[in-house]
């Protein structure tokens, strides 16, 4: 009888097919249950990316909670996105609130996550600062997606200083609202080594709030941005003068001046 063995492929094989595969959702699931080896190979793209919505009032309508259906499953360490949705009332609702011990406890388990997105956050509503319902992410995040964000300036920096590892940041459209004092307002040293892939700013006229980013990080190294009706593009180009690769600037919101958008189409 022959070594059964000889039967399968090599895994660099296997991983190479399934690799063609990761937007196929039903594929990967059928690859998934062909056999033990197709499975350890599929399952980290099947579970890559982990969508939560807002918690329906309504419990017939709810459904299982994905944290729990994966943890039970030992499949958060898997993760490696984590996506907020925005509601469809409009309104936030990652909020304190949401955070209870248990799924705090989950998050803990999110031991390989990169990307976080987060649509509505709205960071007055954190009293006592993010820290501790988003600071579990600290070792690995290297991504931050903020869509229509809201809130004081520093609570909004504050957030952005929890991921000592962050090189990408897209902000969208965001909100500011009056500078209130909470528990962790206060000065900290300057972060060094990050910010060295792309910044995405749509609608971001808080000059001053840019550049307190950038120097709470030591400086920025970003090698792609794209900038859509953003304040403050000449002093991101001075920062990231020596890595800068890509540039997208889009200057025809209302806040650009003649003298800025001339300067960003020669560069």
């Amino acid at each position: 009888m022959a070594d059964r063995q000889t039967h399968k492929l090599p895994t660099e094989i296997l991983e190479t097919i399934i690799a063609h595969l990761v937007y196929d959702t039903q594929s990967l699931k059928a690859c998934a249950a062909t056999c033990f080896a197709w499975y350890n190979i599929t399952a980290p793209h099947l579970h890559h990316t982990l969508t939560l919505h807002e918690p329906h009032t309504d419990p017939t309508r709810g459904g299982p909670n994905p944290l729990m259906a994966l943890d039970k499953l030992g499949l958060l360490r898997l993760v490696k996105k984590v996506q907020f949705q925005r509601g469809i009332s409009r309104s936030p609702w990652v909020v304190p609130d949401f955070f209870d011990p248990q799924s705090l406890c989950y998050f803990s388990a999110l031991t390989n996550l990169q990307v976080l997105e987060i649509a509505s956050l709205d960071f007055s509503k954190f009293a006592s600062g993010t820290e501790m319902y988003f600071g579990r992410f600290t070792p690995t995040l290297r991504s931050v997606t903020l869509t229509h964000p809201s809130g004081p300036h520093q609570q909004l920096l504050d957030f952005l200083r929890l991921f000592q590892k962050l090189d990408d940041i897209k902000i969208v459209r965001y909100r500011p609202t009056t500078e209130t004092r909470y528990a962790t307002d206060a000065p900290r040293a300057p972060i060094q080594g990050s910010l060295r892939g792309r910044l995405t700013l749509s609608g971001f006229v808080e000059e001053g709030l840019l550049e307190d980013i950038i120097a709470a990080f030591g400086g920025a190294r970003f090698v792609s941005m794209d900038l859509e009706d953003v304040l403050g593009v000449q002093f991101l180009l001075d920062a990231c003068a020596e890595t800068l690769q890509t540039l997208r600037v889009y200057p025809e919101g209302p806040h650009w001046s003649h003298d800025r958008a001339t300067v960003s189409v020669l560069i």
